[in-house]
């Protein structure tokens, strides 16, 4: 057996469906997830298409392994960014993955653009386009369990919309089981352009496996090391308890975490939002993806008060952008703040980014139209975050200003603001602060997809972190699984017979066909691989990360040096002999030409 994808086309359009053929040389080369995904829009989606078209393509990948690995549930949505206009892929776990190939298919391509809002229902091969109207408006916790009740199955998995990829804001995110969210890149709005709110599935189909009897002895290797090991116990027994969250304190104890939008690294009240606060206040439970021994994600409840109802623990990003980096020193405030972006549907990293930004202007006189709707933007003030929030939501007043994200904002506001626009490419910064965390400011410029603090400062680690996306693995989980023990089940499940020195050749082949994708897409390395300002010259003042900037000198020779171990040249285009190693002969054309373009553009001094 040659394993192939088992891809459904679904033009929402023309509310039709069927089987794409995916090339088997193509499943081999760009195993799935990502990598798959990178290569389809390479492929059907033309030149400089507008993300929001109805011909722009939408898709939800899941990989070989999907629902055979244990946790290995995890689900990639990829798409071009009305962010960023460049690549995005978000990746959600819990057990939508699973769910979609017991159903009998591996991945969705999603086009077109349904004339009224509806919702897409997969049950064993078949599916339905169905109404969503009465769903329309309905926040994602609202949405899933009107569905669920509606279906009459609490076990159907559901991924959908809240109202903001609905009224297409750019960071809106994609939302399953209330908590769960593939967030970043504003998939949400690209679903909202289409009239989609949700796509539920329900499968009992037996997952393919080329030779179970192999497989099934790795699946069991793979959970004995996550639960024996005393490595893996350790983490697991801290992901219990505190989720990703853990690493807030020791992030801020090392003096570059995200504090008052990013001009500090180090909080002293950073203990009053951390893990064990939350421990000690909220926690209720632990919950795991679709076969997973370790529960990183700890359930809770804020028990009293204004901000009571069911929580969960924020990761790292949201537990930064939504705590330290507003200065919200309430855990259950900062929570709530969480809950309230997973229920209308944000990204709570760049929600809570442009907060910060919003905050840094108000302080510095820069929003007079804030005190003129009456709205306070101090320092932890969280009536004004919401305030603001609901304005975002509805793009009224000052929210229209900050609706489209913080450079669109900066541009319109001006007045020197532009320092304060903590973002890449139009998309906001993740949990770091880069004067103290050079590697993490290194990749929030060159990160195929923007700012994410899981891409990784070296080209190495981004290779690791790439094949652990082309089988949806957990990014936990690899760093306690070896490489080896991952492919060992890859050819178990495939026939595939790939060998260890294939793992960095596909990781390089699908960062190059990233890199190639975004250059076709208009961007320029030297002109576009940046950072803002203020990583370079504003020290920070607290913890140990006091007196750091990243000299720009510095970062350029850093950005030189990522670009060759990548296999690009020093102005950050992959080499004619680096595509040609890697099969990617068919990007090389479009290199030529958007090299001259970035000559020109240097040549008139930007």
């Amino acid at each position: 057996m040659v394993f192939t994808h088992r891809i459904m086309e679904v033009n929402l359009t023309t509310q039709t469906h069927g089987q794409y053929a995916i090339d088997p040389k193509w499943a081999h080369d760009f195993i799935g997830g990502r990598g798959l995904g990178i290569r389809l829009l390479w492929e059907r989606t033309p030149k400089g298409i507008d993300p929001l078209a109805p011909e722009a393509e939408l898709y939800l990948l899941t990989g070989p392994i999907t629902g055979i690995a244990p946790g290995g549930a995890h689900t990639c949505l990829v798409f071009k960014s009305p962010q960023t206009n460049t690549l995005n892929y978000s990746i959600t776990g819990a057990q939508w993955g699973q769910e979609l190939r017991s159903a009998g298919w591996d991945g969705l391509i999603i086009t077109g653009r349904s004339e009224r809002p509806v919702y897409l229902l997969i049950t064993d091969g078949i599916i339905q386009f169905r109404d969503a109207s009465h769903l329309w408006g309905l926040t994602t916790f609202e949405a899933e369990k009107q569905l669920k009740k509606e279906l009459k199955d609490s076990r159907v998995r559901i991924l959908n919309i809240g109202p903001a990829g609905e009224k297409m804001i750019p960071y809106a995110s994609v939302q399953q089981e209330m908590f769960r969210s593939a967030a970043r890149g504003g998939g949400g709005a690209v679903w909202g352009s289409k009239n989609l709110k949700a796509v539920a599935v329900r499968g009992t189909m037996a997952l393919p496996v080329h030779n179970p009897s192999q497989a099934i002895p790795i699946r069991n290797e793979m959970e004995k090391i996550l639960k024996d090991s005393r490595t893996t116990i350790r983490r697991t027994y801290d992901l219990m308890r505190w989720g990703g969250s853990m690493t807030n304190m020791p992030h801020s104890d090392e003096g570059h975490l995200d504090v008052a939008n990013y001009r500090e690294g180090h909080w002293p009240e950073i203990h009053k939002i951390g893990g064990l606060a939350y421990e000690r206040l909220c926690r209720a439970r632990s919950r795991g993806c679709f076969g997973c021994p370790m529960g990183c994600m700890p359930l809770g409840v804020v028990r009293e008060g204004e901000f009571s109802g069911n929580v969960v623990c924020p990761d790292l990003e949201a537990a930064a952008t939504m705590g330290s980096g507003i200065l919200v020193n309430d855990l259950n405030a900062m929570v709530y703040l969480t809950r309230w972006a997973d229920e209308y549907g944000f990204d709570s990293t760049s929600l809570g980014n442009i907060t910060g930004f919003a905050m840094e202007c108000y302080e510095n006189g820069l929003l007079p139209e804030a005190k003129f709707e009456g709205i306070d933007l101090s320092w932890g003030n969280v009536e004004g975050v919401l305030a603001l929030w609901r304005r975002i939501l509805n793009r009224e007043g000052i929210g229209a200003l900050f609706a489209e994200g913080v450079k669109k904002a900066a541009a319109k506001i001006g007045g020197g603001s532009e320092h304060y626009a903590m973002q890449v490419k139009g998309r906001e910064f993740a949990c770091f602060t880069p004067q103290a965390d050079h590697k993490q400011g290194l990749q929030y410029a060159v990160s195929d997809k923007g700012p994410a603090h899981h891409f990784g400062g070296k080209a190495d680690h981004t290779q690791q972190r790439t094949w652990a996306d082309l089988l949806t693995a957990c990014t936990w989980q690899r760093r306690m699984i070896k490489p080896e023990v991952y492919l060992k089940l890859l050819n178990a499940v495939t026939d595939w017979q790939l060998q260890a020195g294939d793992w960095p050749l596909t990781a390089k082949r699908i960062l190059l066909l990233a890199r190639a994708y975004n250059i076709r897409e208009g961007l320029l390395p030297l002109r576009d691989d940046v950072l803002p300002e203020r990583v370079h010259v504003d020290k920070l003042t607290t913890g140990i990360g006091a007196g750091q900037v990243y000299p720009r000198e510095q970062f350029s020779m850093d950005r030189k040096a990522w670009y060759g171990e990548l296999g690009c040249d020093a102005e950050g285009f992959p080499t004619p002999e680096a595509l040609k190693d890697h099969g990617l002969e068919f990007a090389m054309p479009v290199m030529e030409s958007s090299r001259r373009a970035q000559s020109n553009d240097v040549l008139k001094g930007n």
